[in-house]
């Protein structure tokens, strides 16, 4: 299967939102699009929650004055992930909530690699909601076929774009939009839509975007 070139989608609250491509040809089936699908995420995910529990680690070993030279985020960004939120928490505050709980003002410092792991956890958990031509999309397309997709992807923009509001949040707001304008539409047909994928790819997808839901629910 051929793909285009990346091409960097913009955010206003990430480094960057996505690596966008398109299908040049068809795939063969159902199983060989989820697969394309979900081995990008899978490895970015992965490799994120690694990165944000070394980073973390190595916070916790800085002294006072090299913690002050470390970045920082504020408390309020940290609490847009109740995941990522939560495992800083964890390491950094013990897990008794006294650190997100803070003033949303609040700048906490950490070690660069668990900032990249952190943006790392948000950005490919994006990558993963089913709606469209994301990867997520893809995944639900394979599962679910076109019609079905269709439905399940309207249904979740809508929570999506309520859930924005209510929890104002500038990440999935920022997402929406930006996704609006480059990946609303479906995937390229299979050159076999007539064979469904085998129960365990539709397991890895379901388990897929349960994560992707803790990742990007906000803890407030």
């Amino acid at each position: 299967v051929k793909l285009t070139s990346p091409t960097i989608l913009p955010s206003q609250a990430l480094p960057y939102l996505s690596f966008q491509n398109r299908l040049k040809t068809s795939p063969k089936g159902y199983a060989d699009l989820f697969d394309i699908a979900f081995a990008g995420p899978l490895l970015g995910l992965t490799t994120s929650f690694l990165a944000l529990l070394y980073g973390l680690q190595l916070t916790t070993t800085v002294d006072p004055a090299t913690a002050q030279l470390l970045p920082s985020i504020p408390v309020g960004y940290l609490t847009q992930s109740a995941l990522g939120g939560t495992i800083v928490d964890l390491v950094l505050g013990g897990g008794d909530g006294i650190l997100i709980n803070q003033d949303v003002a609040t700048q906490i410092p950490m070690h660069p690699v668990a900032v990249g792991g952190f943006f790392g956890l948000i950005i490919h958990a994006l990558d993963l909601v089913p709606i469209g031509s994301t990867d997520g999309g893809r995944m639900s397309q394979a599962v679910l076929g076109r019609v079905w997709h269709l439905t399940f992807s309207s249904v979740v923009f809508a929570v999506l774009f309520f859930t924005s509001f209510t929890s104002d949040s500038g990440i999935l707001l920022g997402f929406l939009l930006i996704y609006s304008l480059t990946q609303r539409d479906m995937e390229i047909p299979c050159r076999n839509e007539i064979d469904k994928v085998e129960l365990p790819r539709a397991v890895a997808a379901l388990v897929s975007w349960i994560l992707a839901a803790l990742i990007l629910v906000p803890l407030r």
